[in-house]
């Protein structure tokens, strides 16, 4: 039963709200804009578009003129990607330095760290916090010069797979 009226009640509301005529809606809509704000607005309808139209001259040109741009060149993609495969040749190798500096820095820092477990060191070792600080270091350089090379890239316009 509340379901059934609940459905009627939505059919009336509904329908109310498809009663509604646009232009009355429209002048009720100017009405209150025109008691809010002192100066009264104007609203364009379809008469005025047909008299804009009319003026315009549809020969005149634009008041600025277009610039013709010159056509940029061809690429030579042979060429380009050439270019970026020696690039990245040249990335990896920085980038294969830095993995073995942070390996030969970890296998430092476990042989530390497995010294100090067996109890071979009693005192807090120092170094092994410079390791650390030195691995986080490397991995950060890493990441940057991953991001710069990149967007170089990417701002030069070589292609992705180029870069693999």
């Amino acid at each position: 039963m509340k379901l059934a009226l609940f459905l009627i009640g939505l059919t009336v509301v509904s329908a109310a709200v498809y009663a509604m005529d646009l232009p009355a809606l429209a002048r009720r809509e100017r009405a209150r804009r025109n008691a809010v704000s002192a100066k009264p607005g104007r609203a364009f309808g379809d008469d005025d578009l047909e008299r804009y139209e009319r003026r315009r001259d549809p020969d005149a040109r634009p008041a600025v003129p277009a610039v013709p741009r010159a056509p940029a060149p061809p690429r030579d993609l042979t060429r380009e990607r050439v270019y970026w495969r020696k690039e990245v040749e040249q990335h990896q190798r920085e980038v294969a330095k830095i993995n073995a500096n942070l390996r030969r820095l970890e296998w430092r820092l476990n042989e530390k760290r497995s010294r100090r477990r067996n109890r071979e060191w009693l005192a807090e070792d120092p170094a092994i916090g410079l390791l650390e600080d030195s691995i986080r270091a490397l991995r950060e350089e890493r990441q940057r010069l991953e991001e710069r090379f990149r967007e170089r890239a990417r701002k030069e316009g070589a292609f992705p797979g180029w870069l693999r």
